[in-house]
């Protein structure tokens, strides 16, 4: 039972991390024409494809819950609205570094290697977020 939660909180965040790669990722590529940041958020995306790829997804997927999860339906008032596309990037950047630590923290208990990955993907970011931001 305790692993089925574990592996809740994994999906969920792997989901997180990857929906806040595309939002930035875009912002760079379409609105900025950002070659490089552009890139590299991509080649992240695609480290944490490989990252997902150590869990079975179907296992993740048996783990899922949207329909009852708690804070579906709850929107913080920082997340209603955003000044600019800056501000939506800052948002984004700290989204996939916080998803990217609560997979570290919780595959460490379960999936090693995915708690390695998650951790130089964390810190990609953080060198990433500096650059852009």
């Amino acid at each position: 039972m305790e692993n089925e939660k574990i592996l809740r909180i994994l999906d969920a965040n792997f989901n997180r991390l990857r929906e806040g790669l595309r939002v930035i990722e875009e912002v760079e590529r379409l609105a900025n024409n950002d070659e490089n940041t552009f890139h590299q958020l991509k080649t992240l995306r695609h480290d944490l494809a490989e990252c997902c790829r150590l869990i079975p997804r179907d296992i993740l997927l048996a783990a899922r819950d949207s329909e009852h999860d708690v804070g579906r339906d709850r929107i913080c008032a920082s997340e209603a609205e955003r000044k600019d596309l800056t501000a939506l990037s800052a948002a984004n950047f700290k989204r996939c570094q916080e998803a990217a630590r609560v997979i570290e923290e919780f595959a460490k208990l379960t999936y090693p290697a995915v708690a390695e990955k998650a951790k130089k993907i964390r810190f990609s970011l953080y060198d990433l977020e500096k650059l852009f931001l």
